[in-house]
């Protein structure tokens, strides 16, 4: 009996292209029919990094497929192509081996050994990293040697000196006129009062190609004073490279990449006199400004949530407009509307048009269908362990990490002793380059030095108490059991949807943004309600899983609900009607069932790196 075959492709960034998908499947195809094989099905993902595996909807599918057919073979070209991460490897090869299937290779012409697998992906996985490294140090070498690392900060240009055969040299960059003079533009409008957001109007009005897009948009200009980014805070406009600020790491859950800072004795310093666009008292003019907005912020800003960043409702920042990508935030009284719409922001994925998704959706409403869709989650059967697992995990590091007055007032002592040895560095370039001395520097040194006495003498009358934390540990494990956090989380559910109850939708909070990662939410025609499309770890659970058991599991959630809503309002008060009530849930599923035997799971593809996702 011929061996049922399913084949997989892969290529890895969008330098390459769809030619190297069918490539791969031609090879593939060939391969089955030259063994008289049956081939039951491709999948493929394109420009998808090996290093991933949840964002990689063709390997998602092609596991599904073999968990609900029986399937003998999953072909590649070659290993590399299936992943080129030890752990994503382990998780694939158990499952194919669970469904008693074996992965070949167009490459080896038989199948690959559990040892050579993992051989292969641990010298893959290695490369990878090493990859990394050279890049890095590659990066710091040029630094050191007044060279562009990255894309060129807005202002300047490639630099076109040539050596003595003629060739140019690369990496050198040099000052644009034109657009240093729009840098200067910005910053004297900026500190002559005039707010990001009318700069970037202005600049638009006049058609000013944006510094990375076709648009400017207040963000490009105000950007980030912490991470120094945006034109406001880029100190190589007064001829000062600073580089190393921070580096990336793929988050293992969601598979994006962030950026954590580094210490300050990682950054690289240089000096590039010749690089600088503006003068060093218009950028302390700019700066001045900038304490001066935040200081303003502080005092006004009645909402301490948006202060600190933490979303306010369950889905907060998680929702995104399917026509343009932009966000979707509240825009009225608990309305949810796309904000690219309603700032009316030119998007260059509409060829410079605005975005025209009119569809808006109440915050109870948006809230009330996703949540209706979650209890179909609970059919993994270990999600309650991994959610109490990271519960867990997130409470010993809250207690571990929970600074003590001690290590607060030192982390405090050392910030100062930062920015006074900063300061010092500035008043000290000044002098050797025989410019006048600034008060403003001054005043603040004298600032930190008095702060840095007043810690200095409470760190020393400071007095630690003696913790027991292993204790605590152990009744943190006690209290967040699985079987305790199911009973908890639908509970909550419960409460959340009939109750609205604000206050459980904030501690439900960490589990919705552990199971879903975006809503997409898109026109329909009409009156119709907005469509709702969601990404995130739920939609893998609905791909794995038979539309006859999503059925079922949303048929158990409503039942179980409507039952407790019953109970709770007094209508089911003996144990006779409950029974009774019981019995009609039985009899209704009975003649649902027939009904759902051809049904299929609506489960698309997310666009780029998104992964796997459903509609509501």
């Amino acid at each position: 009996m011929p061996k049922k075959v399913l084949f997989y492709a892969r290529y890895s960034t969008d330098r390459q292209n769809e030619v190297s998908i069918e490539t791969q499947t031609e090879l593939g195809k060939k391969f089955v029919a030259d063994r008289g094989w049956t081939l039951c099905g491709v999948y493929s993902d394109s420009a998808i990094s090996g290093t991933s595996f949840t964002s990689r909807p063709g390997i998602q599918q092609l596991l599904a497929h073999v968990k609900r057919e029986q399937i003998d073979v999953v072909l590649c070209v070659n290993v590399d192509r299936l992943s080129r991460d030890v752990e994503h490897t382990s998780k694939i090869l158990k499952d194919l081996n669970f469904h008693d299937c074996a992965i070949w290779t167009v490459e080896a012409g038989r199948a690959v050994t559990d040892m050579e697998l993992h051989m292969r992906s641990t010298m893959s996985h290695e490369l990878v990293e090493q990859g990394r490294t050279r890049t890095r140090e590659g990066m710091k070498t040029a630094v050191r040697k007044g060279k562009a690392t990255t894309c060129l900060s807005y202002g300047y240009k490639l630099s076109q000196q040539r050596d003595a055969n003629g060739d140019r040299l690369k990496g050198l960059r040099e000052i644009d006129p034109v657009k240093a003079e729009i840098v200067r533009g910005i910053f004297k409008d900026y500190v002559d009062g005039v707010s990001p957001a009318a700069i970037a109007q202005n600049l638009n009005d006049l058609g000013i190609p944006g510094a990375r897009t076709k648009y400017w948009r207040d963000t490009t200009i105000r950007g980030s004073v912490t991470d120094g980014t945006g034109i406001l805070n880029n100190s190589l406009y007064v001829g000062k490279v600073v580089w190393n600020k921070q580096k990336f790491r793929k988050d293992p859950t969601t598979e994006r990449r962030t950026s954590r800072a580094n210490d300050r004795d990682e950054w690289e310093f240089r000096d590039e006199p010749k690089l600088r666009i503006i003068s060093d008292e218009l950028w302390e003019r700019a700066k001045q400004r900038q304490a001066e907005s935040r200081e303003e912020y502080d005092r006004h800003s009645t909402n301490r949530l948006n202060a600190t960043h933490r979303p306010e409702y369950l889905l907060s920042r998680m929702l995104q407009c399917a026509e343009c990508g932009g966000p979707y935030a509240i825009s009225g009284k608990d309305r949810y509307s796309c904000t690219n719409r309603k700032k009316r922001l030119p998007i260059d994925e509409l060829d410079g048009e605005c975005c025209t998704n009119s569809k808006t959706i109440t915050r109870h409403e948006l809230e009330e269908r996703v949540l209706n869709c979650l209890p179909v989650a609970f059919y993994s059967v270990d999600i309650f362990d991994r959610i109490s697992k990271k519960m867990i995990a997130h409470e010993v590091a809250k207690l571990k990490s929970a600074p003590s007055r001690k290590a607060q007032v030192e982390a405090e002592l050392a910030k100062i002793k930062a920015a006074q040895t900063s300061l010092m560095q500035q008043i000290q370039d000044r002098h050797a380059e025989g410019r006048p001395r600034l008060a403003l520097l001054d005043d603040q040194l004298d600032e930190l030095e008095a702060k840095r006495e007043e810690l200095a003498r409470e760190l020393a009358t400071v007095e630690e108490p003696a913790v027991d934390f292993q204790g605590k540990i152990e009744k943190l494990k006690a209290q967040f059991n699985p079987a305790n956090i199911e009973i908890g989380i639908r509970k909550l559910i419960f409460l959340a949807r009939n109750n609205a109850d604000e206050a459980v939708k904030q501690r439900l909070m960490p589990i919705v943004r552990d199971l879903i990662q975006t809503v997409v939410i898109g026109k329909t025609p009409g009156h119709q309600p907005a469509s709702l499309q969601v990404h995130g770890d739920i939609a893998h659970i609905m791909a794995s899983m038979d539309a006859i058991d999503v059925m079922q599991q949303q048929f158990f959630a409503a039942a179980q609900n409507d039952l407790m809503t019953r109970m709770a309002s007094g209508e089911i008060d003996t144990e006779a009607k409950k029974n009774k009530l019981i019995e009609a849930y039985i009899d209704e599923l009975s003649r649902k069932l027939p009904e759902w035997e051809n049904l299929q799971v609506s489960v698309v593809a997310g666009a780029g790196f998104e992964p796997a996702a459903f509609r509501l």
